[in-house]
């Protein structure tokens, strides 16, 4: 058995007692190793401690279900994911959340909470590049983006017919940069996990000319004479990765981003958005060898 395949076959017997007491040393010994070679190889292969990845995923899933449940009180949701008493489950979601329970609810949290998904087979190839490669800082001033704008829930097939419409109005944004680029601008509402999140499929477009002192700003996104609507992203620092690979897999990068990279470094997120760019590595969505751009914002400029 590779090294992959028994830390999944551990990640599923998390997933399946995630609810029940748990321990480190147990799931060394169902794995038939020992405690600190098992620590190795699962930190080895995902880039968290089992009891990072643990601990974590119960968090990850308690704040899903405070935002679900507003009935539920959280002494009962921390009861559910073998949290002894209420301060130790407060303590953990401060110090893997950087908020608490009551700002979950409230949504008065200004970084945005980076929830662990579970980790699957998919997942790994894409970690195991990005555990040797460091994200780079870029900044970029204003970026003009134009095409269709939809709301992704659970039908991914609604993201390639925005395409197919973009492409086929292609000709008719007279302000496009030539050579056209290609951008993917996704942003989400605080509910997003059950409304889903908003995407613009678009292309870039000229920049917009200087307005007249005291002219007033108008709103980011804005009707264009041919009904795609044009977004305004503003200047602002970025993290940049790279997905290597079709764009179908591209979760398991955004996967590593949130749940794993951002949880452990120092950067705070509280800009409710990100984009993809496709730029001359792109060889299209199915090519193996294609390489695309994720930005990531820190900070406004």
């Amino acid at each position: 058995m590779t090294n992959c395949k028994l830390i999944l076959q551990a990640i599923d017997y998390i997933e399946s007692n995630l609810k029940q007491p748990l321990s480190v040393l147990t799931l060394s010994r169902v794995s038939g190793y020992s405690l600190y070679h098992f620590i190795r190889l699962f930190q080895g292969v995902t880039g968290l401690t089992p009891g990072d990845y643990i601990a974590r995923r119960r968090i990850s899933e308690a704040a899903r279900e405070i935002l679900r449940s507003p009935g539920r009180t959280f002494q009962d949701i921390s009861l559910d994911y073998s949290f002894n008493d209420y301060e130790t489950f407060t303590r953990a979601f401060k110090r893997l959340l950087h908020t608490t329970p009551t700002r979950i609810r409230q949504k008065s949290n200004p970084d945005i909470p980076l929830l662990l998904h579970p980790i699957q087979g998919m997942d790994l190839p894409h970690w195991t590049v990005h555990n040797t490669v460091s994200p780079e800082i870029i900044e970029l001033g204003e970026i003009r983006l134009q095409g269709p704008f939809i709301t992704a829930n659970n039908d991914p097939s609604i993201i390639g017919t925005a395409w197919e419409q973009l492409f086929s109005s292609i000709s008719s944004i007279p302000e496009r940069k030539l050579p056209e680029r290609y951008y993917q601008l996704s942003y989400w509402p605080d509910d997003y996990e059950d409304s889903g999140f908003s995407l613009l499929c678009a292309c870039e477009l000229n920049a917009s000319l200087p307005l007249p002192p005291g002219t007033k700003l108008q709103t980011n996104r804005e009707n264009a004479d041919n009904n795609l609507p044009v977004h305004t992203l503003p200047p602002a620092r970025y993290l940049r990765f790279l997905h290597r690979g079709p764009s179908a897999e591209v979760s398991a990068t955004y996967k590593y981003i949130y749940g794993v990279f951002l949880p452990g470094s120092d950067y705070r997120l509280n800009l409710s958005y990100e984009f993809e760019y496709y730029g001359k590595d792109y060889l299209g969505p199915d090519n193996p060898n294609s390489v695309s751009e994720i930005y990531i914002p820190l900070t406004l400029l």
